[in-house]
Parts: structure tokens; C-alpha cells; sequence
């Protein structure tokens, strides 16, 4: 019977370990991932196509090198082949109604991928329209006014070629940025949108918000005129008051509080306030009391 049981311990063995060997790992090559297309537009009167960078093998490795990965472009079935280091091609100008299709191949140390799934575009009239407008800074915010609003508006901003995504869209007459901060500069360019057909960029154009709008002034001040002369004055209405001038005669003092206590007693004192930007109030003379 023992010698029976030491036949059949192997192969008990076997069928006890075979459910933890798990996934068998695929095989290791180098040929590099296939080039992953994301967009492809008519820019005016030129196709424009781009696509992920391949940053790894086939097998899903990391490459030594990503950099040093080119992309042959073959248009129409091979009709034409470009070649790049980029992530993206501006083609030829498309006429409107021609067909114009795409695949990607990426090649690293000599070996290519398989191609991309080919990818199509017809062309269209171009939208010869750029559009006209009018940008300010102001605090905290930039806005835009577009003067003729044809189509959906593509805002680029502080971005370089390739314009692809833009940092912002709309559609009307009126975009406000409010993610900027006072005293930063910031440079917009803009087109026009229909789908995947863009107009033509506008020319740079550079702003930087700051507050040009003064704060309203203290609505009250008083000069007391006891043993020590002190001004006095109620809180201007506006927010982003950070303090006060109290101008004499002899000058002006900067003041945090609402009050100030005066060595002399000047016929005359006017209470300014004074925002976060610099900007000053309107004077408010401060009424006499004995």
C-alpha cells in the first residue's frame, strides 16, 4: 500500500500547484508600440495630424530612449511617405472635397511598428473669416470681445505650434479668463472653429490684468481737536482696501487702522484710501469737531 501511495504523490503534486502558476507573460520583442492617432483637422487648407508619443515596446517595456523614436507617415495607402521626430504633421493643402487618408508607423533602433489604423479626411471650403477683437486686462481677469462672432472661437493662450488643443472654446461675443493673476503678462491668439475645420490664427497679442479701479472712500472723518488732535474715519466700503492716507500740510501718513493720532493740529485733513493695487480714493475731508 506505501509503495502504491509514493507511485501517486508526483502527479498529486502536479495538480495541487498547476492553479498557481499564473498568466503566462507575453513574448519580449523590440519593436516598438503602435502610434496611438488623436486628431486630425483641416488648419485652414492643410490637413494637420498628430498622435501620441510611443514610449514603449510592443511587449509594453519602457523604451531606453523615447526620444530617438521617428514616425513615417504613409498618405493614401502609400502613395506618399513623410518622415519626422514630432508628434504631428502639417500636409500639404487638401482641396475641398478630396479624400486624404492617413496611418502612422513608428520606428526605434531600426525596427518599425505596426502601422496605425488609417485614419480619413475630406476637404472643405476654408473659413477665410479671422476674427476681430478687442482684449483688456482687468483685476484678476482678462476678457475678450470678438466683434464678429461667425463661429465657435478657439482661444490659445501663452501656447506655441502645434495649435491643436486650444485653452479654451466659446461661442458669442464675450470670453473672460479668470485663471491669471494681476501683473502677469499673458498672450492670446484666436481662430475660428467648425467642427474639424479651423480658420487661420489671429497675430499674438499680450496683456497683463491688473486693478485700475480705485476703492470708494472712507464715507466719514472727523478731526478732533482736543489736547492731542486725533483723525478719525469709518472703513471704506470696498474689499480690498490694505490702508489709509491721512494728508496734511505736512505730508502724507500711511495709517493701517482707522485712526491717527497727531502731534499738531492742522486746520485741514483729508483721509484717502488705498487698495491692493495702488490705487487711490477720492479725499474725504475730515469734519472739524472741538
Amino acid at each position: 500500500m506505501k509503495k502504491f501511495l509514493l507511485l501517486f504523490l508526483p502527479l498529486l503534486f502536479s495538480f495541487s500547484t498547476c492553479g498557481h502558476r499564473g498568466s503566462p507573460l507575453p513574448p519580449l520583442t523590440k519593436d516598438p508600440s503602435t502610434p496611438e492617432v488623436t486628431t486630425l483637422f483641416q488648419d485652414f487648407n492643410r490637413p494637420l495630424l498628430s498622435w501620441k508619443r510611443v514610449k514603449t515596446y510592443r511587449d509594453g517595456r519602457k523604451l531606453p530612449d523615447p526620444e530617438e523614436v521617428k514616425y513615417i507617415i504613409t498618405v493614401n495607402f502609400g502613395k506618399r511617405k513623410l518622415e519626422t521626430d514630432e508628434n504631428y504633421i502639417v500636409d500639404l493643402p487638401i482641396k475641398p472635397k478630396e479624400k486624404r487618408c492617413y496611418s502612422v508607423t513608428a520606428v526605434y533602433e531600426g525596427r518599425e511598428s505596426s502601422p496605425s489604423e488609417p485614419t480619413c479626411i475630406v476637404g472643405k471650403e476654408p473659413i477665410k473669416e479671422v476674427p476681430r477683437f478687442k482684449i483688456r486686462g482687468e483685476d484678476e481677469k482678462v476678457v475678450i470681445e470678438v466683434e464678429n462672432p461667425e463661429y465657435t472661437v478657439e482661444v490659445f493662450r501663452n501656447q506655441k505650434p502645434p495649435f491643436i488643443t486650444p485653452y479654451a472654446t466659446f461661442t458669442g461675443k464675450e470670453f473672460t479668463d479668470r485663471k491669471v493673476k494681476n501683473g502677469t503678462p499673458y498672450t492670446y491668439r484666436l481662430r475660428f472653429s467648425k467642427g474639424n475645420l479651423k480658420g487661420k490664427l489671429t497675430t499674438p497679442v499680450t496683456v497683463i490684468p491688473q486693478d485700475r479701479i480705485p476703492p470708494l472712500p472712507p464715507p466719514h472723518a472727523y478731526l478732533i481737536e482736543e489736547k492731542v488732535c486725533t483723525v478719525v474715519w469709518d472703513p471704506s466700503p470696498s474689499k480690498d482696501v490694505t490702508y489709509y492716507l491721512v494728508k496734511t500740510k505736512k505730508g502724507e501718513v500711511k495709517v493701517s487702522g482707522i485712526y491717527l493720532n497727531l502731534l499738531f493740529c492742522p486746520k485741514r485733513a483729508e483721509v484717502i484710501a488705498v487698495d491692493k493695487a495702488g490705487n487711490r480714493s477720492k479725499p474725504t475731508v475730515a469734519e472739524v469737531v472741538r
